[in-house]
């Protein structure tokens, strides 16, 4: 029997300076609807994809919905956040960075601070 834990409060681990990456909830291709960006957003550097992970896994993913699909990806030791816009081109990728700045930058796109 799988045991469901409670999420986070990601505004109190920001103020500990904590992570918790866990894996989402809810069904393949279904996650939360990403906002249209804010005037004042922070533009992400987007790159091709690096690949250099040997068993990269997708904790949390953005709703397939849209054109536009976010996943956060760990591995290696490491997280990055990749960008899906359906088009068929390959996918871009953020720099490889530590868990609670993936997350931090996962929560800003998720506000629409980010793009």
């Amino acid at each position: 029997m799988a045991t469901s834990y409670p999420e986070p409060d990601t505004d109190d681990l920001a103020d500990r300076g904590a992570t918790a990456l866990t894996s989402t909830s809810g069904h393949a291709d279904h996650g939360p609807h990403v906002p249209r960006p804010r005037e004042d957003c922070e533009e992400i550097v987007w790159h091709p994809p690096m690949n250099v992970e040997s068993r990269p896994r997708v904790l949390r993913w953005t709703c397939a919905c849209r054109t536009r699909v976010y996943y956060l990806v760990v591995g290696g030791g490491r997280a990055h956040i990749r960008c899906s816009d359906g088009s068929g081109a390959p996918p871009r990728e953020t720099v490889r960075m530590r868990y609670h700045l993936a997350e931090r930058l996962w929560l800003k796109i998720l506000r629409g601070q980010a793009r």
